[in-house]
C-alpha cells in the first residue's frame, strides 16, 4: 500500500508534538499542525522551503553544521530547549537513515517546554536548564533563498 503525503499531513495533525519532517536535501516536505502553531507559520507556505529559511540568517552557519553533523553520521540526533519568538520549547531533532544507513532526511520535534521538564524531572533526566536562540527573532520568507542558491 502506498502512502500519500496528504494521508501523512492528516495523521500528524492529530499528534500532540509539533512535527517538522525534511528530505535528504533538507527542504521541507511535511509540517503538521502544531508545528505551524508552535512556529506561527502557515505549514503549507513552508512546504519544499529549506530548513535554513526558519532561522534568522545569522544563525545559518550554525544550523548548517548542525545539520551536516547530522547527515554524516557525526551525530545521530540533537535535543535543546529553544526559544522562539518569546515561546519556550523542547526540540528535538533525529536523522532519517535507510536500511544501509544513508541519510535520507529528519524529524524535528517540537514539544510544550513545560511538559518536557515535567517529564525529565520524574525520570531523574533534569539538567540545568540551557535556552537557544533569543526569541524575537523572524524566520526568513520560505522565498527568500538567495544566500543558500549562492553556495550550490
Amino acid at each position: 500500500m502506498e502512502i500519500s503525503i496528504e494521508f501523512l499531513r492528516l495523521v500528524t495533525d492529530h499528534l500532540k508534538v509539533g512535527l517538522t519532517i525534511l528530505d535528504q536535501d533538507n527542504n521541507i516536505i511535511l509540517m503538521n499542525r502544531l508545528a505551524g502553531i508552535m512556529l506561527q507559520e502557515n505549514p503549507r507556505e513552508r512546504i519544499g522551503s529549506s530548513i535554513l529559511r526558519c532561522h534568522p540568517s545569522e544563525k545559518e552557519t550554525a544550523v548548517e553544521k548542525l545539520i551536516e553533523d547530522i547527515q554524516t553520521g557525526v551525530k545521530d540526533n540533537q535535543e535543546a530547549f529553544v526559544n522562539y519568538r518569546g515561546r519556550v520549547m523542547y526540540e528535538y531533532i533525529t536523522a532519517i537513515r535507510d536500511a544501509d544507513g544513508r541519510y535520507v532526511g529528519m524529524i524535528d520535534e517540537l514539544h510544550d517546554a513545560a511538559d518536557r521538564a515535567e517529564l525529565m524531572q520524574r525520570l531523574g533526566e533534569w539538567k540545568e536548564l540551557h535556552v537557544s536562540g533569543e526569541g524575537m527573532m523572524a524566520p526568513r520568507t520560505p522565498e527568500n533563498t538567495a544566500s543558500i542558491a549562492s553556495r550550490k
